[in-house]
């Protein structure tokens, strides 16, 4: 059982999720540990500009690469890689522009929303998706080179400033434009501070490579023709209710959700993030390999469930507790709104880091469908909400459709890994 366990340990890829993990514990504590003060520096309103402004620019940013990023992991050769990283870059600088173009529209887009503070702050967009972007790319060649602790050091750095600078602008009485300033702020010193460390890195991305990049960008079009879609639905579905509930509820409710997202949904996103950059890896060099996959597979999946589920359901019965210890009077629906989302999150804990399977084995296609459905029925969650007038209503029934969504996926994973197994032997006997 010791020698299981020690080969467990020192195994590469649960050293490098170990790495990740460990500096997405550290970062997320110093971010969840502060809001005891920053709920009484920030109203419950402030939050809720800051959710939608964050929906927004989460939305732009994944636009902004077409999701080139993912596609450097797999080319053979290092030059190549860095040639799809330089395609991924120059969509972005196309997407700034656009992005540019509309801040004159920016008061008839906060009036759309219910949100008139959003229009003195809509400009901040433009950095904000310029630097997600940016790091989307350089993550994607640091993770090809398995320079985790430089990953690590920059979620570490990204928490660390964004902490400060929070709560230095709520001292300075910043109301509503302190959150997102902050947001615009930290990954710019993070990023800054990362390709100072990462030199050699940062220089080996711009090596030189003959072929044209218009063939490039070809190559691995299946990339912004599916993978972006899909990813671009998954998270507008994850913003339904900033910018659907927000003009019906106002931001006094989703100032509510918005802190449930983070108290809860954030450190899973941030970890199930860690994981799957490491499997992505990992699995896409054994299918390079003809290795196999699913035994090594199956005993992370299980692993990981067994520690899970226990942990969600303890959490859901202290949740009311830790909250108004946390948060302090005035925040209890926060709690109540964790509660709904639980069976949800779960679910998140245990497929979303299997995200990577339909890129690696090339079934976009099949799983853009799928986000497709998971929106239309969030859609009408939200619909439902609206129209019996409940937005507790919607976050349940979005749960529900989140849930049923997750586990269809789980299904397909599965029988993806399977089938590569049986055509691996297939040809193995040939």
């Amino acid at each position: 059982m010791g020698n299981q366990l020690s080969k467990i340990c020192n195994s590469p890829s649960v050293r490098n999720v170990g790495k990740l993990l460990s500096a997405n514990i550290v970062a997320q504590a110093l971010g969840i540990l502060v809001y005891p003060v920053l709920t009484r520096l920030y109203a419950p309103e402030d939050f809720g500009l800051l959710n939608l402004f964050m929906s927004i620019g989460g939305i732009l940013a994944l636009l902004a690469t077409s999701e080139y990023q993912n596609a450097i992991l797999l080319p053979l050769h290092e030059n190549e890689a860095a040639k799809v990283a330089r395609v991924a870059l120059l969509v972005l600088s196309g997407w700034l522009i656009i992005i540019t173009l509309t801040i004159p529209l920016s008061t008839s887009i906060a009036h759309l929303l219910n949100a008139p503070g959003l229009s003195a702050l809509y400009w901040l967009l433009v950095p904000f998706v310029g630097l997600a972007g940016c790091w989307a790319v350089y993550n994607s060649w640091l993770t090809r080179r398995r320079e985790y602790g430089r990953i690590s050091a920059y979620q570490l750095n990204q928490s660390a400033t964004g902490v400060l600078t929070k709560l230095l602008f709520g001292w300075m009485g910043w109301m509503r434009s302190g959150l997102i300033l902050s947001s615009v702020l930290s990954p710019f010193i993070a990023i800054s501070v990362a390709v100072f460390r990462t030199k050699e890195a940062f220089h080996e991305l711009w090596q030189s490579h003959d072929e044209p990049i218009k063939n490039i960008a070809n190559r691995y079009k299946r990339f912004p023709l599916y993978s972006m879609p899909r990813t671009l639905i998954n998270n507008l579905s994850g913003n339904l209710p900033a910018l659907l509930l927000t003009p019906y509820f106002g931001l006094n409710q989703l100032g509510f959700f918005a802190m449930a997202m983070t108290l809860a949904f954030r450190p899973i996103s941030m970890i199930t993030s860690s994981v799957h950059q490491v499997l992505f890896e990992r699995v896409a060099q054994a299918v390079r390999n003809r290795e196999s996959i699913v035994p090594w597979f199956k005993k992370w999946w299980l692993r990981g469930a067994v520690f899970v589920i226990p942990m969600m359901v303890l959490i859901t019965v202290i949740l009311p507790w830790l909250v108004n210890l946390f948060l302090g009077d005035g925040w209890e629906k926060t709690a109540i709104l964790i509660r709904y989302m639980m069976p949800w999150m779960t679910c998140v804990c245990l497929v979303a880091p299997l995200a990577f399977i339909s890129e690696v084995f090339g079934k976009q296609k099949l799983f853009l469908i799928l986000e497709i459905v998971y929106l239309v029925l969030r859609v009408a969650a939200m619909g439902i909400g609206i129209w019996v007038n409940s937005f507790e209503w919607a976050i349940i029934l979005m749960s529900v459709a989140g849930t049923v969504v997750l586990l269809v996926q789980l299904v397909c994973y599965i029988v993806i890994l399977k089938r590569y197994e049986l055509s691996r032997l297939t040809q193995a006997g040939e």
